[in-house]
């Protein structure tokens, strides 16, 4: 008979101090991120050292091109700005900007604001081991379209307007950006690999070992690597995050899959960085996982295969009126998600093991003859009072199966309305 595996918190006293703590930690962190927007404030104009981090062009209303840069400065944070002169492109270089900063106020320098710029100075150019990896990534494609898509599944560069379009036509947005999904298949492809080698070692030298617990060590710590060296985008946070909390969980014998790690993983992060608040990428992670969590919850007791199938279909579904909010374009192509996501569990590891032999463009003429499919769309757009009422009920739909169904009833009458 298997040990019932224990509460995350014994009391509220628990409760009342990882409180105390974590607001103890979210006001430091507010403190000093209040005293980087003084320096940069202190005068008008402040000049920043910083790293392009996307660059496109726009017309305005005019006609007239310019291009707009979004930045992350060597404090960590982010900004966007405009340029009209007619520059090369920037991506991922260090340069030296002029900031007008006097209508920044402190609520826009955590959300990431706009600024006008001026005197844009190229820094001197250093060779990154990123820079070199996305070099070989696109080298392996003969399409433009194609190297940008596959540098953004392996190392979460940002991605053109016409490639945006072209994955959110077959609502295969998350697939593309590395979130937990993308973490999970990465442990599961180490574990296999890592434990070939190590049993041979174990059975001779260390018998009396735990190769999990071991090789989980390893494991974590690579992929602690692998999301530094992405930057810790919100979403890589995230998944990294409970992945490594639900590690130390595990090895305690508490419960993992449970709201309150859910809770304390987003209030720790959000602590030690008060900017997720309002970063969209992080909250769509966190909703995703709920949702996963909302039906672990109430279905456990089903086959694990069937879970399997299920749960993209239910993710998707509970999704959509939380992405309409921000994202409108609609096709009937991306009721085809559920599907392609679980087609992503085979396509994922054999791309990358392709681009790791450098064949990574063996795929490129399926996946090009599928973004060139002719897709109408339609506009939908989730009011704001759905939204709120929405997210209530979520919220809600813990309590029993009853409020679970209305929660799916409003995800379905969404499209309805």
């Amino acid at each position: 008979m298997a040990l019932e595996r224990l509460d995350l918190f014994d009391s509220r006293k628990e409760i009342a101090f990882f409180g105390l703590f974590i607001t103890l930690i979210f006001s430091l962190n507010l403190f000093f991120k209040h005293q980087i927007y003084k320096d940069l404030t202190s005068s008008k104009f402040n000049h920043v050292d910083a790293t392009i981090l996307n660059q496109y062009q726009k017309l305005s209303k005019k006609g007239k091109p310019y291009y707009v840069l979004r930045l992350k400065s060597d404090d960590g944070y982010k900004f966007i700005t405009t340029n009209y002169e007619d520059i090369r492109d920037l991506k991922n270089r260090s340069v030296r900007v002029g900031v007008i900063t006097d209508k920044i106020s402190f609520l826009d320098f955590l959300k990431g604001f706009y600024a006008p710029t001026f005197a844009l100075e190229l820094l001197e150019y250093e060779e990154s081991i990123r820079e070199n990896a996305t070099i070989f990534i696109k080298n392996q494609h003969k399409d433009e379209m194609m190297g940008e898509l596959f540098c953004a599944l392996f190392l979460a560069t940002p991605i053109s307007k016409k490639l945006r379009v072209k994955i959110s036509t077959f609502g295969i947005s998350h697939l593309v950006a590395i979130s937990g999904y993308h973490l999970g298949f990465l442990y599961g492809v180490l574990m296999v690999v890592l434990a070939f080698f190590y049993k041979f070692f174990q059975n001779r030298y260390f018998p009396y070992r735990n190769r999990v617990f071991d090789l989980s060590i390893i494991i974590i710590s690579l992929l602690f690597l692998y999301a530094y060296f992405l930057d810790f985008t919100p979403s890589i946070l995230r998944s990294f995050s409970m992945m490594a909390f639900g590690f130390l969980l595990y090895v305690r014998h508490i419960k993992i899959f449970s709201f309150e790690v859910l809770a304390v993983v987003v209030l720790f992060l959000i602590a030690l960085n008060p900017s997720l608040l309002f970063s969209v990428g992080f909250w769509f992670s966190v909703s995703g996982i709920y949702y996963i969590y909302l039906f672990i919850y109430h279905f456990s007791d089903l086959n694990r295969w069937l879970i399997l199938v299920l749960i993209n279909i239910w993710v998707f579904t509970l999704m959509a009126p939380v992405v309409h909010y921000i994202f409108v374009n609609f096709s009937f192509w991306q009721l085809l998600s559920p599907l392609l996501s679980l087609a992503f569990a085979i396509f994922y590891p054999l791309e990358l093991l392709l681009h790791i032999v450098g064949g990574g463009g063996f795929f490129d003429w399926l996946l090009l003859n599928m973004f060139e499919i002719d897709v109408d769309f339609i506009e939908i757009k989730t009011p704001l009072w759905f939204l709120i009422s929405y997210i209530i009920l979520s919220l809600v739909a813990i309590l029993n199966r009853w409020t679970l169904a209305m929660l799916v009833l409003a995800s379905l009458l969404f499209y309805l309305l």
